[in-house]
Formats: C-alpha cells, sequence, structure tokens
C-alpha cells in the first residue's frame, strides 16, 4: 500500500506542469544618508566603502561644521543671536581642511551632497524669510569656507559652481518643518525635501501651489 502511495505520488508529480518562474520584482533600492555629515572617519569609511562596492551616499551637510570657533559670529541662525548653533561648531582649522577634501572629492566621486542647514535648530514656527536667511548663511559659509580656513588657494576650481547648483537636496533638523519651508526651497532652487513621509511622489512644485 505504501508503495502504491509512493508510486502515485511520483506518476502525480511528474505529470504536473512545472512551477512558474516567480514573478518580476522591481530594482529594489536601499537609500544611506548621513545628517550633518561632521565626523571625517566616517567620510574616510564611507567613501572607501564606495569605492569597493559602487554604493553612492547623500550627505546631508551642516554647514556650521565648516566654521571655525574663532569665526562661529558669521553665522547667525533666526531668532538667535550670532555664533549660537545646537550642534556646535568644527573643532579645529586642519578638520574643516580635511572636510572639504573629503566634500569635494565626494562630489567629484558621484555623491551627492545635501543641505542640512547651518545650526540645527528647530525651524517649526519659521517664516519664508526664516528659512531664506537660514539657506543664505549655508551658501555664505560654504562659499568662504577655503578662504577662512587659510586655504584660498586651494579652493578646487568648480567649488562655487557646485555650491550654487549642485547642492539640490535638503533635510531639516530634527525632520521639523513649517509652512514657509517648500516656498523657501523652491525659491532657492532645491529640487527635493527630505524632511517628510510622504506615500507619494511629490514635487516641490505641488507642496508650494
Amino acid at each position: 500500500m505504501r508503495l502504491n502511495s509512493c508510486l502515485a505520488l511520483a506518476v502525480a508529480l511528474t505529470a504536473a506542469p512545472a512551477l512558474a518562474d516567480p514573478p518580476h520584482r522591481p530594482k529594489q533600492l536601499v537609500l544611506i544618508s548621513f545628517d550633518g555629515a561632521h565626523d571625517n572617519s566616517l567620510w574616510e569609511r564611507s567613501l572607501a566603502l564606495s569605492k569597493r562596492t559602487g554604493a553612492t551616499f547623500t550627505y546631508f551637510l551642516s554647514c556650521t561644521y565648516l566654521i571655525n570657533p574663532a569665526d562661529r559670529k558669521t553665522y547667525r541662525a533666526p531668532h538667535h543671536a550670532a555664533g549660537k548653533s545646537a550642534t556646535g561648531w568644527a573643532l579645529t582649522v586642519p578638520e574643516i581642511q580635511a572636510r572639504l577634501g573629503h566634500i569635494w572629492q565626494a562630489h567629484l566621486n558621484g555623491h551627492d551632497i545635501g543641505s542640512h542647514a547651518c545650526g540645527h535648530f528647530d525651524g517649526k514656527d519659521w517664516t519664508r524669510a526664516d528659512w531664506s536667511a537660514e539657506f543664505d548663511a549655508f551658501d555664505d559659509a560654504l562659499l568662504n569656507a577655503w578662504a577662512r580656513n587659510g586655504v584660498e588657494d586651494k579652493e578646487p576650481d568648480g567649488w562655487a559652481d557646485f555650491v550654487r547648483k549642485d547642492i539640490t537636496g535638503f533635510r531639516a533638523p530634527y525632520l521639523s518643518t513649517s509652512p514657509g519651508l517648500a516656498p523657501a526651497l523652491s525659491d532657492h532652487g532645491f529640487r527635493f525635501d527630505a524632511s517628510l513621509v510622504s506615500r507619494g511622489r511629490r514635487s516641490l512644485s505641488a507642496m508650494v501651489a
């Protein structure tokens, strides 16, 4: 009886149609980004990992990490005194010089450099003008970073164009936003905001409308 059952099972399996191939799955993407982009050892490790694997990253940069404490009053956040930052500053000029080199190398290697604003303040009550002032401060810090840190002669050709044209993504500190953010992002030429959780595709133009 057991033999007959086994034979019947074998015949059934032989006669059964081949199992269908699994349905085609869309390409899976893993998105990796770094907020603040402060630690030089993180830059070194991530750039080395990218070289080995071909992965690309987004670095959301906080501009105070390109400002040494002696120059901190060149930055003033909306509704705060000059020289205030919620996350501090770079520690030394050599540290900033190394970070500038990492940023430029990452850009040349095809990684995305985004903005994480400057002083990591909560902008939930900020107006369009407040956000605009913060974005202006970010641009000022990056455009003058080489000169203010004693390496103006080493500033790469194309740095200014990179700052003005290639930093097109933003993530708000604490993921905290306000109604004034989207129009300010649009004013400054940003293409995407990674501060929000979205159930569908949205553009900045749709958010402003």
